[in-house]
C-alpha cells in the first residue's frame, strides 16, 4: 500500500495511541466516516484511519510498550466488537491477517463469527451468490457466454478507457490480487459461465500467492500487472500526499517493471497490459509504455467495492453505471469479499441484461512471451 511512507511519519508523529484517552475507539469511529465520505479509493487510501494503516500504527504501539499490551487488545477488541457487520467488514482483512494475530487474539474467532452471520445474511438478499471464504462449491448459474476475444495492437502502446468495445460489450477487470482469500472464488464464478476477464496483479500479492497467479492464467484469463506495492507513480499533488512525495521517473519505471517481472517469473510470460495505482500516471510513464510496447488500461465504470455497502447496493450500482454507458470496461478489486460475493449475480445479470464478456489480448500472439519490460529467463 499505500500510504506507506505517510504513514511512517504519522507513527513517528503518534507514538502511542495508549494513554491518550481512547484514541483507539475515535480511530475505529473515524475509518468507518472516511470509508462513507471517500470520493475515490486514492481518498479512502489517503486516509489516517484506513485500516491498515491503523493497524500499522497498533502493531508499532504493541512493541514498543510491553506493559499497555493488554490494554491495546482489550481496548481494540471491544471497539471491533461493537461494530455492525457492515462497518466490521472494512476490518475483515486486517483481522484475518496473521501479522496482526496478537492483537485481535481474544476476539478474533468472536468478531470472524460475527462477519459470517453478517455475510450469510447480505447472500440471502441475492438469487445467487456464493460463500467467498473456505467454500469451494460453484452456483447453479446455467449459462454460458459465448466466447468474444477480440486483438488490441499495443505495439506502439494502447489506451484504453471502453476498450474500444461495441455496444452491449463488457470487459472485466480485478486489480490489486491475486487474494489468497478471495481470487479463487471469483474463478469459479467465471469458469461456472465462460466468462472471461483481465486481472492487474500486484507484485507484493504475486510473490506471495504464486500458485493462484498459475490458476489464472490455467482458466485462459488476460494478466496484466499494477506496479509493485500500488504505489502512486504519477508527479500529482495527490500522488505527493499518498505517498509522501513524487517517486522519480526511475522509482516509477521500477515499480512497472517488477509487477511485470514477479509473473514473468512465475508463468514465462506476461500480458503487453498495466493500470496505473489510482489511475495516475505523467506524461513520460505514459511514453515509457509506448516505448515498450505495453497498453494502459484506465475503466470507464468503477464499482467502488473498497466502500462498505450492502451487496445489493454494490451490485445495483455498478450495474446502473454500465447499462448508463451501454458498454466498457468494469473495474473490480479481488482483494474484497463483497466483490467475490456478488460475482455470480453481477454475471448472471449481465446474461439476462444481453451483455457479452469481451477478453482482450494482444494481437501479436507473442507479445506476452517478449515483454521489454522483464529480464528474460536464460534458455
Amino acid at each position: 500500500m499505500k500510504n506507506l511512507l505517510a504513514s511512517g511519519i504519522t507513527l513517528i508523529a503518534t507514538a502511542s495511541l495508549i494513554g491518550c484517552g481512547n484514541q483507539v475507539g475515535k480511530s475505529v469511529q473515524q475509518a468507518v466516516i472516511d470509508n462513507q465520505q471517500a470520493q475515490s479509493l486514492m481518498e479512502w487510501e489517503q486516509s489516517e484511519a484506513n485500516p491498515e494503516v491503523l493497524f500499522a500504527k497498533w502493531r508499532q504501539d504493541f512493541m514498543m510498550d510491553s506493559s499497555q499490551r493488554e490494554k491495546l487488545k482489550n481496548e481494540l477488541c471491544g471497539e471491533l466488537s461493537a461494530l455492525d457487520g457492515q462497518s466490521l467488514s472494512l476490518f475483515e482483512n486486517e483481522i484475518r491477517d496473521e501479522n496482526n494475530r496478537a492483537l485481535v487474539s481474544g476476539c478474533k474467532d468472536e468478531l470472524l463469527t460475527k462477519l459470517e452471520s453478517y455475510f450469510s445474511h447480505e447472500r440471502k438478499k441475492l438469487a445467487v451468490s456464493v460463500d467467498a471464504v473456505g467454500s469451494t462449491t460453484v452456483t447453479q448459474n446455467n449459462f454460458q457466454f459465448p466466447v468474444n476475444i477480440q486483438k488490441r495492437d499495443t505495439t506502439n502502446g494502447y489506451f484504453a478507457v471502453s476498450g474500444d468495445v461495441a455496444r452491449k460489450e463488457v470487459i472485466i477487470t480485478f486489480d490489486d490480487g491475486p487474494s489468497g482469500q478471495y481470487t479463487e472464488s471469483i474463478l469459479r464464478s467465471l469458469k461456472e459461465v465462460n466468462a472471461k476477464a483481465i486481472f492487474f496483479h500486484m507484485g507484493k500479492n504475486i510473490r506471495s500467492n504464486p500458485e493462484i497467479v498459475k490458476k489464472v492464467a490455467a482458466d485462459g484469463h488476460a494478466i496484466g500487472t499494477h506496479s509493485i506495492t500500488h504505489a502512486c507513480l504519477g508527479t500529482s499533488s495527490a500522488c505527493r500526499k499518498t505517498n509522501g512525495r513524487n517517486l522519480t521517473f526511475d522509482e516509477a519505471v521500477a515499480e512497472i517493471k517488477g509487477g511485470h517481472q514477479a509473473v514473468y517469473d512465475i508463468l514465462g510470460w506476461v500480458d503487453p497490459f498495466f493500470r496505473f495505482p489510482y489511475g495516475e500516471s505523467s506524461p513520460e510513464l505514459k511514453n515509457f509504455l509506448r516505448m515498450n510496447s505495453t497498453g494502459e488500461f484506465y475503466w470507464s465504470i468503477d464499482s467502488e467495492d473498497w466502500k462498505a455497502q450492502p451487496n445489493e447496493t454494490l451490485l445495483r450500482n455498478t450495474l446502473a453505471q454500465l447499462d448508463a454507458r451501454g458498454k466498457g470496461i468494469v473495474l473490480f478489486h479481488d482483494i474484497q469479499r463483497r466483490t467475490a460475493e456478488i460475482m455470480p449475480q453481477f454475471l448472471r445479470e449481465l446474461y439476462t441484461r444481453g451483455y457479452s464478456v469481451v477478453l482482450l489480448q494482444s494481437s501479436d500472439p507473442n507479445a506476452r512471451f517478449n515483454s521489454k519490460l522483464v529480464k528474460k529467463r536464460l534458455p
